[in-house]
């Protein structure tokens, strides 16, 4: 059984892992160097729109991807 891997999925992988990893080090450079200044609602609040963004940019990158692959497989 040899299976071919859907048009876009391996670039789509690669960036995930991009994404991830960028999230990891924004976040270690922002705890190590510039999170004294705030407060703790205030770092909590940055890292989670750190992690907004970062999911928002997968979701719809996989969303776009997956319904795109739907509509191929309709035809």
């Amino acid at each position: 059984m040899n299976q071919e891997a859907p048009p876009g999925l391996a670039l789509r992988v690669v960036v995930s892992i991009i994404v991830f990893f960028g999230l990891l080090i924004f976040a270690i450079i922002y705890v190590a160097f510039f999170a004294s200044s705030f407060s703790l609602f205030q770092q909590v609040a940055i890292i989670l729109v750190a992690l907004l963004v970062a999911t928002a940019i997968l979701g719809v990158m996989w969303t776009i991807w997956g319904i795109n692959l739907e509509e191929e497989k309709d035809f």
